[in-house]
């Protein structure tokens, strides 16, 4: 499970919006100069992420709150959003360019056709498994509640309010 805390912002009667930090581990790299994705990180550094998580455990407003997702169902989930449809493109490429070449002449320009058709063809095949699965199954869950308590000397410790 794939966990991130964070802090309700907004309450629905069913759901809650959590929002969460964006993190990233570039600083500490030691490679971070010669890199691409610490530049990205960059950019984003500082900014936060609102998901809408369903409300079963009755978290309040400002409420600290731990929300998470299966590694499982992310790995699926970028499976058929990036690589079905890329998978998908080169298969009809390749179909164009040596199965169909040989009943009909085909030109540069189709082939590229037929690579957008079936990158088409593999989002939409993407979009009717994601649907069919469920959208519960990618998702974010709620896991737990969490309450920030001032301690006596102004600390502040996070104590757990409820659990799943």
């Amino acid at each position: 499970m794939i966990k991130e805390r964070g802090q309700v912002v907004q309450i629905d009667e069913q759901f809650i919006w959590v929002e969460t930090a964006i993190k990233s581990t570039c600083s500490s790299c030691a490679a971070k100069s010669n890199c691409g994705t610490s530049s990205v990180a960059e950019a984003f550094a500082g900014k936060s992420v609102i998901n809408k998580v369903r409300n079963h455990l009755k978290a309040q407003l400002h409420d600290q709150v731990e929300i998470g997702i299966p590694e499982e169902s992310l790995i699926q989930g970028a499976f058929w959003v990036y690589l079905a449809p890329l998978i998908s493109a080169i298969l009809f490429a390749l179909g164009a360019e040596y199965w169909l070449s040989r009943f009909i002449d085909i030109a540069e320009w189709q082939v590229i056709i037929f690579t957008i058709l079936g990158g088409a063809v593999g989002f939409g095949v993407a979009k009717y498994k994601l649907k069919s699965d469920g959208p519960e199954r990618y998702e974010p869950q709620l896991l737990e509640v969490l309450s920030v308590v001032k301690g006596s000397d102004g600390s502040q410790d996070i104590e757990v309010k409820q659990v799943n």
